[in-house]
């Protein structure tokens, strides 16, 4: 048994009212560019530490900021829901005796050890304590955390007798960012070109399903591209199909029309369609999915799959 949802492309977030399969949450959107990635640069904004995080004023060019102090006995406590990337900004509380010091921590997510850092550092020239007193803080060392899908509990501790005084920002961008997932090995790529970029996408024929196996939870996003011909309207819909075993199959339509920006590497019969896509959720464990092109004035179109960071390393 099918279950159709009808999503026009043309309308960006626009969802079906129609009901869907647990397991599938579709919805159609136009994307400007042809990578898939969102465009401009990544906003931040801060997360809500653990009320017992020691408070640190600091006058940064003039500014007075207030960053959060660890090290190894109390350790810099936070929970975060992914997929979300994070960025952690450091600075090591360095004697004013010294002129560099190095500093190494560990993070641990839910009870595990999950990365370690290292860092060199010297007292940074235009920042300071309100608070004078024997110590400076260090030249910043930020680096990233990329949380998988769900709430996580994280710590961040000092190594040794450091101290550190930090910030923490979750990106503004929804789903944090994101990795390619390639299908099983059957499945035939397809090398589309968007200005200077390479971009890998796998063929969806009919009769010539692509299959997917993924870990979640996770949400993978699906792009798609129809492919047209010579004979083709500017404008075409076309129709997706998802299944699971034991799970109903849900036809997407999607309407499209050629891509001004992208082009096929190492074909000139056909031509890349405007970029759509649909989320499809992950609950947790091990699943396979198949996508088949259920209809297309073509016959073909070209589909590639994007996982948060974070979930890469999730385990069945």
């Amino acid at each position: 048994m099918n279950r159709r949802a009808e999503v026009a492309g043309g309308d960006p977030g626009r969802r079906s009212r129609r009901p869907l399969a647990a397991a599938l949450a579709l919805a159609a959107a136009l994307l400007v560019g042809g990578s898939g990635a969102a465009a401009g640069a990544a906003a931040w904004k801060t997360i809500p530490l653990s009320g017992y995080a020691a408070r640190t004023a600091m006058m940064v060019e003039g500014k007075q900021t207030t960053y959060h102090r660890f090290d190894a006995v109390q350790p810099l406590s936070f929970k975060a829901t992914g997929p979300v990337r994070l960025k952690v900004l450091t600075r090591l509380v360095i004697p004013n005796s010294r002129e560099k010091d190095s500093y190494a921590l560990v993070v641990v997510r839910d009870g595990v050890q999950v990365d370690a850092k290292a860092f060199d550092t010297a007292p940074a020239e235009k920042a300071f304590y309100v608070a004078l007193d024997s110590v400076r803080p260090g030249v910043i060392r930020r680096f990233y955390l990329d949380v998988p899908t769900g709430e996580h509990a994280y710590e961040i501790r000092a190594e040794g007798i450091a101290r550190v005084d930090a910030r923490v920002f979750a990106s503004t961008e929804v789903g944090g960012e994101r990795v390619g997932l390639a299908p099983r090995d059957d499945a035939r790529p397809e090398i589309l070109v968007s200005g200077d970029k390479e971009l890998t996408y796998y063929l969806l024929a009919e009769g010539e399903p692509v299959t997917l196996d993924v870990v979640g939870p996770t949400s993978v996003r699906v792009n798609v591209r129809l492919m047209f011909d010579a004979a083709m309207q500017k404008r075409e819909s076309f129709v997706v199909a998802v299944g699971e075993q034991g799970a109903e199959e849900v036809l997407t339509r999607i309407e499209t029309s050629r891509s001004e920006t992208v082009r096929c590497r190492d074909r000139g019969d056909v031509l890349p369609g405007a970029l759509r896509h649909f989320a499809l959720d992950v609950a947790e464990g091990r699943h396979t999915y198949r996508f088949r092109l259920a209809e297309a004035a073509s016959g073909l179109a070209a589909v590639s799959f994007h996982i948060p960071r974070g979930d890469v390393a999730n385990a069945p």
